[in-house]
């Protein structure tokens, strides 16, 4: 008589089929996971981007303030954070400051755009400054005799004197010198008559009446020269120079008596 076959022996629980068993391994929580590594630096470092976005003068003021010269690095970062903050003036400003420090024109037109279009009057001084200067950097970088640099020279010249009353003396003293640099001599004695009645500095003053002088001298105007120093003599104070140059003048405009009345003040005959 043959033994009894017994069952054979699985690995299966009994009443658990392989469908069972996998819905009930996919309703068994998994062991939690972190994040990685790489991904918490960069959320890190994203922040750390917005904050420096948020604050970004400290940081590229200090930075600059390094830096002889603006170079494509700093440019190309301050277009980035205008990009990012476009309607903070602050950032615009010094954008097309070092735009046109590094002499590159059209990013500091792109810095400027906001007020391009509204009159000198119209925006805020420091804005109007900057558009002047970016004027004049066009305007040197025409050829010497070309059509170009003349309308250029006419159109800065009119913005300066728009602006001219709005400009502290030692503003007023530096456009008088680029101005007359320009071979606007009138205009430059102009801006030199300005200065003396609006600053208290002496010095300042000085400067400004020996400028106007030289200005109309340079524009071959002798009598205009002899007439603006004439103007000015009470505002300097008198010393051997002062009387030299104005013996000088008087000889240069055809005027002996002055000239010799001047000359006596020089040498010590007549009183001041």
């Amino acid at each position: 008589m043959e033994p009894l076959a017994l069952p054979e022996l699985t690995s299966h629980t009994p009443g658990h089929t392989d469908s069972e068993r996998r819905l009930r391994s996919r309703e068994r929580p998994s062991p939690e996971r972190f994040a990685p590594l790489w991904l918490r630096a960069s959320l890190v470092l994203a922040t750390l981007g917005i904050l420096w976005l948020l604050y970004p003068r400290y940081y590229i003021e200090n930075s600059l303030r390094r830096q002889s010269a603006p170079n494509s690095a700093t440019l190309v970062y301050l277009r980035l954070i205008v990009l990012a903050q476009p309607a903070v003036t602050e950032t615009r400003v010094l954008l097309a400051k070092q735009a046109l420090a590094a002499g590159n024109v059209a990013l500091a037109r792109y810095a400027l755009a906001p007020w391009a279009k509204r009159g000198l009057e119209a925006v805020p001084l420091k804005i109007a400054l900057l558009r002047l200067r970016l004027l004049r950097v066009e305007l040197y970088a025409q050829r010497p005799a070309s059509m170009r640099r003349a309308e250029l020279t006419e159109v800065y010249t009119r913005a300066l004197l728009l602006l001219a009353p709005r400009m502290g003396a030692s503003e007023l003293l530096r456009h008088a010198g680029a101005v007359a640099a320009l071979g606007q001599y009138r205009v430059a004695a102009r801006l030199y008559r300005q200065v003396m009645a609006t600053t208290g500095d002496p010095a300042v003053r000085l400067k400004a009446f020996y400028g106007g002088i030289a200005a109309l001298r340079a524009a071959a105007q002798p009598f205009d020269a002899l007439a603006f120093a004439r103007s000015e003599l009470a505002a300097v104070p008198p010393s051997t120079g002062l009387w030299r140059e104005m013996t000088r003048l008087a000889l240069m405009a055809d005027a002996p008596m002055l000239a010799a009345s001047y000359a006596r003040r020089l040498i010590g005959l007549e009183p001041p």
